[in-house]
């Protein structure tokens, strides 16, 4: 008797909110370090080289900071908007299958194959699940496209499946 193949089927338009979320995960990390680095760049610049106290060299240092936070948040947007609205392709309707077999998707008449060996890395943040196979390249699967109990099945294929030791799954989602 053969065994039944676990697959979630989803389909759906990723907006462009959407979109934006993803490179805003995309560049979280990055953002952290150039953000701690600057901060402190800027704390020891004012502190030494202006020679004015610890504390106001640090409220100045912050407010410095916050204004490059809230530059390169513009700027994220700003960017993430106009990559979208050039991208055709991903503005149409995507259908996903996601088996043990790895990843299909369908975009109009474009069709693509993952296998699991071809995954870099698997994240899964409060939104969505990105399946990342280059290092700039992910496969979105927003959570919105499913239902609770496709969520679960989606988890145990990825836990069952995925050959990258780099799968970041939700505390307690497996």
């Amino acid at each position: 008797m053969e065994e039944k193949k676990e697959i979630v089927s989803v389909s759906g338009v990723i907006s462009k909110e959407i979109f934006k979320k993803f490179l805003g995960y995309h560049i979280q990390s990055l953002n952290r370090v150039i953000l701690t680095v600057l901060l402190l760049g800027f704390f020891l610049y004012i502190w030494v080289m202006l020679d004015i106290g610890w504390f106001f060299a640090l409220i100045t240092a912050v407010i410095l900071w916050g204004i490059i936070k809230l530059m390169l948040t513009i700027v994220i947007n700003f960017r993430s908007a106009k990559e979208y609205k050039s991208d055709k392709l991903m503005q149409n309707e995507v259908f996903l299958n996601i088996s043990e077999d790895g990843i299909q998707q369908k975009r109009r008449k474009a069709e693509t194959f993952w296998e699991w060996d071809d995954i870099l890395s698997i994240h899964e943040q409060k939104d969505m699940f990105l399946f990342y196979v280059s290092k700039n390249k992910a496969v979105l699967l927003p959570k919105s496209f499913m239902v609770n109990h496709e969520m679960i099945k989606l988890r145990k294929i990825i836990h069952n499946n995925a050959l990258t030791q780099k799968v970041k799954l939700l505390e307690g989602s497996v």
